[in-house]
């Protein structure tokens, strides 16, 4: 029989949460540290996949560009300055 742990991580990986189940011990150990409510893990848990996807999303859409360069808005601020 698996651990409920291990299945938590499945069941994740198979509603396609990949970084979640990666990332799942490290926030199980925080909300039980924090002695986080339901609430407060589930919304750091979901928070944390919206970000990695977010993240993932900024790079495909960089690489797709296929910029020569990549410049930022600290870039052109202290151009800006000079």
């Amino acid at each position: 029989m698996s651990h409920p742990f291990d299945s938590l991580q499945q069941q994740c990986r198979t509603l396609r949460l990949a970084e979640t189940a990666k990332e799942l011990p490290t926030l199980l150990r925080k909300a039980e540290a924090k002695g986080w409510t339901y609430h407060e893990f589930t919304h750091e848990l979901l928070s944390y996949e919206l970000q990695c996807r977010e993240q993932k999303a900024v790079e495909r859409l960089m690489k797709w560009a296929d910029f020569p360069e990549v410049k930022t808005l600290d870039g052109y601020v202290n151009i800006a300055l000079l």
